[in-house]
């Protein structure tokens, strides 16, 4: 498999873009495996689990060549605003062939297939954001192809910097971890907290989780997915052994827990949620779940655990109210990694005006 750096050489010119269906969900999903900037926001399973949401609508388009070979996909959401118009964002994407000589063909064709997508569906703005790759000058290349076509985005819509924790380094990846987080986990040890790691898609476990989120989210002030969906997106990726859930308790109460599921190698910090109340949290429930999510993907051969989402400091750039849970995942270290941000492909300039000047009074107006 070619990685980040590698030029592939192509023998075909030929591209195809069409709609996904159901037959291609095979190739789908091995072709976002195998790229490294392949992301769980883009696998069959996300889209399949959010189509059952109210206001939520998943298409995917996707890219193949002469040989029926997938070279790139875009699994992109639409959500309708105001006088039945859309806005349409392809989170963590599109994937593309980044290493095949004809790269750049690969990305014109997803993004002109999603632009007349967009206008088909009364499109406003068409929202992209590739992941970044670790590599500053193919990340910098991969910025100015996106600028010939797209603008920045006002605001990102995911996390604009990571880190990615190397799980096969070393014989235990607490090893790795800072000093005062390796004492966090050896408390929770000496507290006596346990912690499940669920690969099955338990019920009970994932009830105990969700109402965890559920409180964390109530104290916190974020939104938070139901626990149907969580339970959609559970059941494909136990079948192809993705699922990773762990949840530490004390005496059969549930203190804290994390959601990571796996894409290809790599695992996403996806959800984490713990209690507050004073007699649990000194049984350090995050530090325990954490110890045993991560030692269950390295055995599992998972190659890294991308922390979803840290602001790293004196970063201005990034909202600094991160600054608190980003505190904590910077304690498991690992390679701070940026992503090129959103770009916006305006579809309908008379209304993308229109929304700009309402979304600029609303702030006003706050």
């Amino acid at each position: 498999m070619a990685r980040t750096g590698e030029r592939r050489r192509t023998t075909s010119v030929t591209l195809a873009l069409r709609e996904a269906s159901e037959g291609d969900r095979a190739g789908w999903s091995a072709f976002v495996s195998s790229r490294p900037e392949g992301d769980l926001l883009q696998s069959w399973a996300w889209g399949e689990a959010g189509n059952e949401e109210p206001g939520e609508r998943w298409e995917r388009l996707l890219v193949v060549d002469a040989g029926g070979h997938v070279r790139g996909v875009a699994q992109v959401l639409s959500r309708t605003t105001s006088f039945g118009r859309s806005v349409l964002y392809v989170p963590h994407g599109p994937l593309w062939d980044r290493d095949g000589d004809d790269a750049a063909e690969v990305l014109a064709r997803l993004v002109a297939g999603l632009k007349a997508h967009a206008r088909a569906n009364k499109g406003i703005v068409l929202k992209l954001d590739p992941r970044g790759s670790g590599d500053a000058a193919a990340d910098a290349a991969l910025r100015r192809a996106l600028l010939t076509t797209a603008q920045p985005a006002a605001h990102d819509l995911q996390a604009p910097s990571t880190r990615l924790i190397d799980l096969q380094a070393g014989d235990d990846p607490v090893a790795g971890w800072s000093k005062d987080a390796r004492a966090e986990a050896r408390r929770a040890d000496r507290e006596g907290t346990t912690v499940h790691v669920d690969r099955q898609g338990d019920p009970a476990l994932l009830d105990a989780f969700h109402g965890l989120l559920a409180e964390t989210a109530e104290r916190q002030g974020f939104r938070i997915r139901s626990r149907e969906f969580l339970a959609r997106l559970a059941a494909p990726l136990v079948a192809s052994d993705d699922w990773f859930l762990a949840l530490a308790e004390h005496e059969g109460t549930p203190l804290a827990g994390a959601i990571a599921p796996r894409t290809g190698d790599r695992a996403y910090y996806l959800y984490a949620a713990s209690t507050r109340e004073v007699e649990l949290a000194r049984r350090r429930g995050p530090y325990a779940a954490m110890a045993e999510l991560q030692r269950a993907l390295r055995e599992a051969g998972t190659a890294s655990l991308d922390l979803w989402g840290v602001r790293e400091p004196d970063d201005e750039t990034v909202d600094v109210s991160w600054e608190g849970f980003s505190v904590f995942k910077r304690r498991f270290r690992g390679e701070p990694l940026r992503h090129p941000g959103t770009f916006d492909v305006v579809v309908d300039p008379t209304w993308h005006r229109i929304r700009d000047w309402r979304e600029r009074l609303r702030s006003l107006l706050r």
